[in-house]
């Protein structure tokens, strides 16, 4: 669904192509080469560049993509953005631009800052491992995978181990010292074995241990195959928690993993979605993402406002060649893990006194319509809604005039009418005392409900 976050990065003919990913080729400690700088950079040498995650928790007042620069063995390239070339970044980072539908919106006013290895800067991550029945058989690989990752560690990190299975079992709580961790983990590692697979618990345990870390920059690695089938909690209140608590999400499906929810989890939170077919590739995403988090250009922005999928495309110049990284991030007022009876609100202009759509209307009934097209199960309650001026009986009749018309233009825009039903409630469900004009405003509102999903 955002193609542009999901999208794996890869490099043709490099080295390091572990299972459709490229890393940077390491050593057996795991210590390899981080970075290099621009300087080393030859001539028409190939690079490329795609937009690893994006992070829209500010939006409307921001968007933050966080872009990657390597050359063709994944080694990331260092020295292109302030504080590190604070004088010529303009030269290297030339365009940047949004697609919302058929329209092309220039972003005429963005940053970008370098962060790579030599900052300081403390995360807090878990690294969280499913050990329910249909991941057993690869535990040996998992375990050694983790203790791989354990030994990237910076020392200014903070990391926690925890595994599930229809149970959450904390294998070590966030800790600096690599020592105590792996201890820990040779201790526990079969802790959490079991038959059924609770993911969302055992997220939602995850989350809340991370909350309650002092470091802002919050990450939480999952290795799953997604099935759930004992939690308690659903997709919503773990992504209503990661949102909350500020925690990047970075989902590592194995297998037939059930994958649409996991792959949404991470893309929604800020995070990244990574499949594997193999158990052997776990060591080398789990590289990947954690380098990944050290090494990024971070671009910022106003974004135009739209309510849908926005496309984003940037364009850079560098060793003569002009690269471009895309991805897609999503505004709508409906996620993939709403349930039904979700409301949301829309203002959507009339006519004084009419149910006439006004022409400010429009680009927001188009924004909807586009929303049922990409959820072609979803069925909505059109309600129209009004202020106390005039009585009962004709503000019933207006709002109910007015949900029709909105459901007409869907329509015509090639909704299927049996999706949709118009309903009016007049004055009866004030949000805001009629007491204003400001208040009367808000009243005045169309607002849609999921019938059915």
């Amino acid at each position: 669904m955002l193609s542009g976050a999901l999208r794996r990065w890869y490099a043709p003919g490099a080295a390091a192509l572990v299972g459709g990913f490229l890393v940077a080729t390491v050593s057996a400690s795991g210590q390899g080469s981080w970075s290099r700088p621009a300087s080393s950079l030859r001539p028409g040498e190939p690079l490329f560049a795609d937009i690893w995650r994006i992070d829209t928790r500010a939006y409307p007042e921001e968007v933050r993509l966080f872009v990657r620069i390597r050359d063709n063995t994944g080694t990331p390239i260092t020295h292109l953005a302030p504080p590190y070339a604070p004088e010529v970044w303009r030269q290297y980072w030339t365009q940047l631009r949004e697609q919302l539908g058929l329209s092309h919106v220039p972003i005429d006013s963005f940053t970008v800052r370098e962060y790579n290895e030599w900052d300081t800067t403390a995360y807090a991550l878990v690294l969280l491992l499913d050990c329910s029945g249909s991941i057993t058989p690869v535990l040996s690989l998992v375990h050694s995978a983790a203790e791989a990752f354990f030994r990237l560690k910076k020392p200014s990190d903070l990391l926690a181990l925890a595994t599930f299975s229809e149970r959450f079992e904390l294998i070590s709580p966030l800790e600096r010292d690599l020592g105590v961790l792996s201890a820990r983990f040779r201790e526990g590692r079969y802790r959490g074995i079991g038959v059924y697979t609770a993911v969302y618990d055992a997220l939602l345990a995850a989350i809340e241990l991370l909350r309650q870390a002092e470091t802002p920059l919050r990450a939480l690695i999952l290795f799953s195959d997604g099935d759930d089938n004992a939690s308690t909690t659903s997709a919503l209140q773990v992504y209503e928690a990661a949102r909350a608590a500020d925690v990047k999400l970075f989902t590592v499906g194995f297998g037939y993993a059930q994958d649409s929810l996991l792959a949404a989890l991470a893309v929604y939170t800020g995070g990244r979605y990574y499949p594997l077919s193999r158990p052997e590739e776990l060591n080398a995403v789990l590289s990947e993402i954690y380098r990944s988090l050290r090494n990024f250009y971070l671009v910022r922005y106003r974004p135009p406002l739209y309510a849908g999928i926005h496309r984003v495309r940037l364009q850079l110049q560098l060793s003569g060649d002009t690269l471009i990284a895309e991805g897609e991030y999503d505004t709508a007022p409906i996620t993939p893990f709403d349930t039904v009876s979700k409301q949301f609100e829309r203002i959507i202009l009339f006519d004084f006194d009419k149910a006439t759509l006004r022409p400010e209307a429009i680009p927001i009934i188009d924004e909807i319509a586009e929303l049922l097209r990409r959820y072609p199960r979803i069925r909505l309650e059109v309600q129209g809604h009004t202020d106390n001026i005039g009585t009962p009986e004709y503000n019933q009749r207006l709002s109910e005039a007015r949900a029709q018309a909105v459901v007409d233009a869907l329509v015509e825009r090639g909704i299927d009418r049996r999706r949709l039903r118009p309903r009016g409630f007049g004055m009866t469900m004030p949000v805001a005392p009629n007491d204003t004009e400001e208040n009367r405003q808000k009243n005045r509102r169309t607002v849609f409900k999921i019938l059915a999903k």
